[in-house]
């Protein structure tokens, strides 16, 4: 009789400059509201005997939806004035992938990056083409303007005033959001699924860490499943989902321990700022980052936790 295990799940919305004097009662209520709706919407699958894979669907879904984070109904303006999302996500069973950038108009990536993945023809695609091939596909398509808040709005007129001339923006000073998910199922199948608007002011055609295998998502059951949140350049350039996978397979290291080691040293050391989370072949959990804080939680057979800063939040 096959081995049945434990089922874990582990979400973040964002890391980044999150200032504790900044954040309001009534808005951090609502923020929590949406990551606990989150864990529990993935908590229902698995609960049920349900995929990882479908589990971290469901609780991306969630945080999509929410206009609270940089992904989907929240997502942050490029330069141009419109949204443009990416997203990807991993079957750690098989290591098969499904990835997108700059679509413009589907509701929720993290399905059509779900869609793609169960393709063979196909890992990632990018700009004006995804958004025709989920309209194929039959997921549900909206007006670029949908995803417009007035938050984000803002947001934006503020990252335009700074950049006036043209040098380099300091994203850690913007609230970030990206959104993610790992899971392992009661099979030991492992699973990880990431979905952003990417940063604030962006130039058009930008793609960040969210749609990279490897950088922003990665997951296979021998080691861990990881997604990532930041400023996706230092993500992209130490490859740091894969790396934490690496350190286990051919260092030995444990979870906690090369989790660490990518986020404070590899990426760190780069200057790069943001955190992860991640779930190991055992059903054990991370939530590493080197940032002010991170949107984050996580639930199994025994608890369900919500941080934004060091202590457990209460609801």
């Amino acid at each position: 009789m096959a081995k049945k295990y434990k089922y874990s799940l582990c979400i973040h919305g964002g890391a980044g400059v999150i200032e504790k004097e900044n954040l309001s009662a009534s808005d951090k209520a609502l923020i929590l509201k949406d990551l606990d709706g989150s864990l529990a919407a993935g908590e229902e699958v698995l609960k049920a005997g349900g995929t990882a894979i479908d589990a971290v669907c469901a609780a991306v879904v969630v945080l999509e939806n929410s206009m609270h984070f940089n992904a989907g109904k929240g997502a942050v303006y490029s330069r141009n004035g419109k949204h443009l999302l990416e997203a990807s996500i991993m079957d750690g069973s098989n290591l098969k992938a499904g990835a997108l950038a700059n679509c413009s108009r589907v509701k929720n990536p993290v399905n059509f990056a779900k869609s793609l993945m169960e393709r063979d023809d196909i890992v990632m695609i990018s700009g004006k083409h995804s958004d025709e091939l989920a309209a194929e596909l039959g997921h549900d398509l909206v007006e670029n303007s949908w995803f417009d808040t007035p938050f984000r709005e803002e947001q934006w007129k503020q990252a335009k005033a700074l950049n006036t001339d043209e040098t380099f923006l300091d994203h850690s000073n913007f609230k970030k959001g990206t959104v993610g998910a790992v899971a392992m199922d009661s099979e030991g199948n492992l699973a990880a699924a990431t979905s952003t608007g990417g940063m604030t002011n962006k130039i058009e055609g930008r793609i960040g860490d969210s749609a990279i295998i490897g950088s922003g998502t990665y997951a296979q059951n021998k080691t861990c499943a990881v997604s990532c949140t930041g400023i996706g350049e230092f993500f992209m350039r130490a490859t740091v989902a894969s790396y934490v996978s690496n350190l286990m397979e051919f260092a030995g290291m444990s979870l906690k321990d090369a989790a660490e080691k990518a986020i404070h040293e590899h990426h760190g050391n780069l200057g790069g700022d943001g955190g992860l989370v991640a779930v190991d072949s055992e059903g054990n959990v991370n939530m590493t980052y080197n940032s002010a804080g991170m949107y984050r939680g996580y639930v199994n057979s025994n608890e369900r936790k919500i941080y934004v800063w060091d202590e457990e939040e209460k609801l």
